[in-house]
């Protein structure tokens, strides 16, 4: 921290009130005093001996026994008055003192023991805590009925908390101090039972007809055999004319789908954001920067923990006001144990623990998760991801300035690895289109988006107000984006990206892919099952939008390779001389056309949405788009199949190793990590050994080997 301080400045922002409210969106966050002993942990306003000077005697006698120097209190001091945080916990965030050494301190000044809150130990009306910064005081009651007062005190509020003891002094009997996370903790353990059970159930326990749960309604199945029985009859019957109206369908359908398409290509993009203002400017009224909140959830992904670590803690936003939750399975133990490795320390982070059961899906994890967040704003990344750190300050600016209902910001995804394997390559082209290009657009024109599965920045209470997401569905970012639309809320985008890896193996890509084409099957039925309902929300012009975005990738996955083959078939005729060119029909021109224009139309959008060297390194890969698409077709086939057989089944994407094209490559290898023996156990072996233990494995932040 700078020692160079301004006294004055300090001591000038040191008067300065704390008034609550402001800002364009409600903050939920923090509890009202509902005692004595709260009242005096509650950060209000000084008496004005108390703003003659930057610290009291006593809170320097507590600097002093924490090793704190003076000029790094100050810088504390100011930086908590800037972020709305509390001195203690800039110290921390700064790495000059930890939690617990802070606590054992502040115990002993205060003449109590510390304590953590044990199992045993019940937070009075904990689940009403949920959705709220964790509270500086906490209530509890064990199985003997023993009431106690765990407590985490301030720097601020150390001379009030003082006070009160002196003039409650039987109160210390019950009182204990206890580190900040410590309440967090307890919070999370007492309500994991409800949070669970409402996270399995999700929307279908009060919104059934908006759940996955059931992935085909009984009269859309029925209507669905029907049209394959009508179909099926008109072919037996009159081949010729079924033949020729359901071609000629099938391409004015495909030809609307890439018409629609075109003033995405063709439109200015978005300008990069730059010169953002920092975080907590754009307030209405002094009440600091606001909380941040960001939920991770991690299956099997101890290689992927310390560099997702690093990446999240270089974002661009005050550490304390960072609410950072990585979410692992509780039987997935690896993992976990990497997670609370790389996070120690680090109090902004938290593990969070979901109980095993079905559906194992990534939206049910989350919905476990999201009572826990609390911050005014969230978003969600994935294990591989590296967002650009100035991302948050960004949508920050986006949701301050934005309109009123604006609930949600996609950031784009750009695939780092595309020059690894034409399978990578063509995938960095497809989110270059889409999320460069495609959604931008549609964003614009204030029509519903297809949110992408990571880098989803929410408003978090207007995400709660929707129900979070479907535990049902496998493709719930996409299932969000048409709620949040239908709910009258508008979805926008940003310019920073999120770096992330594609798959470089076949078997990879190709299980993703039919999870994600059997998530858009379950949508598109689950949204049209009020087809009237959907039209009165939406209104028609992003209805027939919704229908030839989604409906059409849905139905061009199959069709491509039949016009493809068609195509193939009679230019093959022609140029046997079993046919002549005047023989081809006009629907076939239009296939031809059709074709043509799909190819063309994808280069447009993936190129104008690449950088100059991001051309240049992949335009290679697009001669093998035919064979993209077909496999394309493959995978959707597959997901078909699995919508009728195994509708809620997750498969997997494994990162690291597992996806890349050459296990070798050494930016992938992992090496074991080493720690010393456990605290205590070299004094038993006798004297000061530290030899070292091998825990578990995972990559260095930098994505090398990990140092021992």
């Amino acid at each position: 921290m700078r020692a160079n301080l301004d006294l004055a400045d300090v001591n000038a922002a040191h008067t300065y009130p704390m008034p609550a409210g402001g800002g364009k969106y409600p903050q939920s966050h923090g509890e009202a005093p509902r005692s004595p002993l709260a009242q005096e942990l509650r950060p209000a306003g000084k008496s004005a001996p108390e703003r003659a000077a930057p610290f009291s005697p006593r809170q320097l006698q507590l600097l002093g026994a924490l090793g704190i120097c003076f000029a790094d209190a100050l810088e504390a001091r100011l930086a908590a008055f800037r972020n709305g945080s509390d001195i203690a916990a800039e110290l921390v965030a700064a790495g000059l003192m930890t939690e617990r050494r802070y606590a054992d301190c502040l115990a002993r000044q205060l003449g109590l023991r510390f304590e953590p809150i044990g199992p045993q130990d019940r937070i009075l009306d904990a689940a009403a805590m949920l959705g709220r910064s964790p509270p500086r005081m906490a209530k509890v009651c064990n199985d003997r009925l023993d009431g106690r007062i765990f407590a985490c005190p301030t720097i601020e509020s150390l001379d009030r908390f003082a006070r009160y003891l002196a003039m409650r002094p039987e109160m210390r009997a019950m009182i204990r101090i206890t580190r900040h996370t410590d309440v967090a903790r307890a919070i999370d353990r007492q309500t994991m039972t409800e949070r669970y059970l409402a996270a399995r159930l999700s929307l279908s326990a009060d919104r059934p007809r908006s759940s996955a749960r059931l992935a085909i309604e009984p009269l859309q199945a029925a209507l669905c055999l029907g049209a394959v029985l009508f179909a099926c009859l008109a072919a037996f019957h009159a081949p010729d004319l079924a033949l020729t109206l359901a071609h000629g369908a099938a391409t004015l359908f495909f030809a609307a789908c890439l018409a629609i398409r075109v003033p995405a290509a063709l439109m200015r993009p978005d300008a990069p954001a730059r010169d953002l203002p920092a975080p907590g400017v754009l307030e209405v009224g002094w009440q600091g920067v606001p909380v941040y909140s960001i939920l991770v959830a991690l299956h099997h992904e101890t290689a992927m923990v310390p560099k997702l670590v690093a990446a999240l803690d270089a974002l661009d936003w005050p550490k304390t006001r960072l609410d950072v939750k990585l979410v692992c399975e509780a039987d997935d133990e690896g993992t976990a144990e990497a997670v609370a490795r790389a996070i120690a320390g680090r109090p902004h982070f938290s593990l969070v623990l979901v109980p095993p059961g079905e559906p194992r899906t990534k939206p049910k994890a989350l919905n476990h998760a999201l009572p826990l967040a609390h911050g005014e704003f969230l978003v969600l990344y994935d294990a591989e991801d590296e967002p650009d750190p100035g991302q948050l300050r960004e949508a920050y600016h986006r949701f301050r300035t934005g309109p009123d209902n604006l609930a949600c910001l996609q950031a784009p995804l750009v695939v780092t690895n595309g020059e690894a394997h034409w399978l990578s390559a063509l995938f960095a082209l497809e989110y270059a289109a889409l999320f460069r290009r495609i959604l931008p657009w549609l964003a614009r024109q204030g029509f519903p988006l297809s949110l992408g599965g990571t880098s989803n920045h929410f408003v978090r209470e207007r995400l709660v107000a929707v129900g979070g997401w479907d535990s049902h569905n496998v493709t719930e970012d996409a299932d969000l984006g048409l709620r949040l639309s239908r709910a009258g809320y508008r979805v926008a985008t940003i310019t920073r990206p999120t770096f992330e890896h594609a798959p470089e193996r076949w078997h990879v890509w190709h299980r993703q892919r039919t999870r994600w084409m059997k998530g858009w099957f379950v949508t598109y039925l689950l949204h049209m099952r009020q087809p009237l309902l959907l039209l009165d929300q939406l209104g028609a012009r992003a209805m027939a939008t919704f229908q030839l975005m989604f409906l059409g990738m849905i139905v061009s996955a199959f069709a491509h390779p039949i016009f493809l083959a068609v195509l193939l078939v009679q230019l093959g005729a022609v140029a046997l001389g079993l046919a002549d060119l005047s023989d081809l029909g006009a629907l076939v021109l239009v296939d031809m056309f059709n074709i043509v224009a799909a190819y063309g139309l994808f280069m447009a959008l993936s190129s104008a949405g690449l950088s100059a060297d991001e051309r240049k390194r992949l335009r290679g890969a697009y001669p093998m788009l035919p064979a993209y698409w077909v496999l394309l077709a493959f995978a959707s086939l597959r997901a078909l199949i699995q919508l009728l057989i195994a509708p809620h089944k997750w498969e997997k994407t494994p990162h690291g190793l597992d996806s890349r094209a050459n296990s070798a490559d050494p930016r992938y290898r992992i090496e074991p990590v080493f720690s010393v023996w456990p605290d205590g156990l070299s004094a038993s072996l006798g004297g000061n050994t530290q030899r070292p233990v091998a825990v578990r494995s995972g990559p260095s932040p930098e994505g090398g080997p990990s140092p021992a």
